[in-house]
């Protein structure tokens, strides 16, 4: 019967060895860790739990590090993981079933990497569903970026990882003739994916292997944008935009990168070339979602109200708790007027992923403008100042909030002030009339 290795590389891994290799103890034959430099009780774990360590020094080259696991395993199958992830008991029955059944004509296998974190701007964010019999493997996580990887795959075949960072093993497997065959249903769950919580010394390390990896590729989309996100995450804007901006002009219809590229340009308030360039992916109708709330958001703020109500309705009908949706049809609903269903619109999106601070936040920053704005109705003008002004804390980027502190600044003598909210409010809302309207008024 075909034998399961499963392969590691590690380094500090102490707080979470123990979790990945109990939920594969039960279905490997072996467990090769290959430690790359931890002080930390990481190897004691490891051989504690049976797995056969190796030590080597780091290569600064991730690939390289996963090929010396691949040299030191035995078996006939290799199961790659990583020390922050683990493989739940549905997913390992099916794994121990297709090595068993040797690959079952295949032999590489792509399974679901589910990225746990509480970030839904992200592309391919799926929000977790509390029905579900697994919730508790989310461990707390609103929803986790599902990314379609090989992990699973035959030995002795000369597979090999290619690329310094974001390593993968799909190019060598294609060049090999490797029988391909996608698993969806095996999940491997992720937990140490929160760039907003990484050490900016370790941004930088990955950073510079990016910058590594497209030295030897430059040609690559792929390595053009791996860049683009490692440059993000490090505050290099500039030269992120232009790894999009190349890996565009290498290969068009590479949705990722014009997606990073959209975000910078909406970031500095390019609306209209942000537009016209996810557009291009829209034109069919089968754009992903996050293209259609997108260009919603756009057309909100250029006053295309019922265009963007019905490309909303087009996402909703298809995922009715897209959590960017929600958020666009709130603010749609303020747009129109209707300060009531855009707060139950908050209220539903917060109730849903409570997890998520900033839906709490902006349900809050929403509730004090219209506190602010009655506040002024009924004579405090100086109050609802201090209302609208915490309100702005919360959501520096609500239109209305900006147009309401004009409102009650001009009415306080402010005119300096005035100005430069009504003009604040245009520039996040150009198609806003009640700010364009106040604006003029003072000539």
């Amino acid at each position: 019967m075909p034998t399961l290795s499963v392969i590691m590389i590690v380094k500090n891994e102490a707080a979470c060895i123990a979790d990945c290799l109990n939920s594969v103890r039960a279905i490997a034959d072996e467990m090769i860790v290959v430690d790359t430099g931890s002080t930390d009780e990481t190897c004691v774990i490891a051989e504690k739990i049976g797995a056969k360590l190796s030590h080597i020094e780091w290569p600064d080259d991730f690939a390289a590090a996963r090929n010396a696991s691949i040299a030191a395993a035995t078996g006939d199958w290799l199961l790659h993981m990583d020390a922050d992830e683990v493989l739940d008991e549905h997913g390992a029955v099916r794994v121990r079933a297709l090595v068993d059944a040797d690959g079952e004509g295949a032999d590489a296998i792509e399974v679901t990497l589910a990225n746990y974190c509480n970030d839904p701007r992200a592309w391919r964010w799926i929000p977790v569903r509390r029905d579900n019999p697994d919730a508790d493997l989310a461990r707390g996580f609103a929803g986790y970026i599902a990314v379609p990887l090989l992990r699973l795959f035959r030995n002795g075949c000369g597979f090999e990882y290619r690329e310094a960072v974001h390593e993968n093993i799909t190019e060598s497997v294609q060049e090999r003739g490797g029988v391909v065959r996608a698993e969806p249903g095996i999940v491997i769950h992720h937990y140490g994916y929160h760039a907003e919580d990484t050490p900016e010394d370790k941004l930088a390390f990955y950073l510079r292997l990016a910058r590594k990896k497209l030295a030897q590729h430059p040609d690559s989309p792929k390595n053009l944008h791996d860049l683009a996100e490692q440059a993000l995450a490090c505050g290099h804007v500039d030269e992120a935009e232009a790894a999009c901006r190349r890996a565009l002009a290498i290969m068009p219809d590479h949705l990722e990168s014009a997606t990073t590229l959209a975000n910078i340009l909406l970031s500095r308030g390019d609306i209209t070339e942000a537009r016209d360039l996810l557009q291009l992916f829209a034109v069919d109708g089968t754009a992903p979602a996050h293209v259609h709330v997108a260009l919603a958001a756009i057309e909100c703020r250029e006053g295309e109200l019922n265009a963007a109500a019905t490309r909303l309705r087009h996402v909703t009908a298809a995922d009715p708790r897209n959590p960017m949706a929600m958020l666009c049809i709130a603010r749609l609903h303020d747009l129109r007027g209707n300060q009531e269903h855009a707060r139950r619109e908050l209220a539903l999106l917060h109730d849903a992923f409570p997890m998520i601070d900033e839906f709490a936040v902006l349900l809050r920053a929403h509730d004090l403008r219209i506190q602010g704005e009655e506040l002024y109705n009924g004579g405090y003008p100086t109050t609802a100042l201090e209302c609208l002004v915490e309100a702005l804390k919360r959501d520096p980027e609500d239109p209305l909030t900006h147009n309401a502190l004009g409102v009650v600044a001009h009415a306080l003598g402010d005119t300096t002030r005035a100005r430069a909210e009504f003009e604040r409010a245009l520039q996040l809302a150009p198609g806003m009339p009640d700010a364009r309207a106040n604006l003029d008024s003072l000539g």
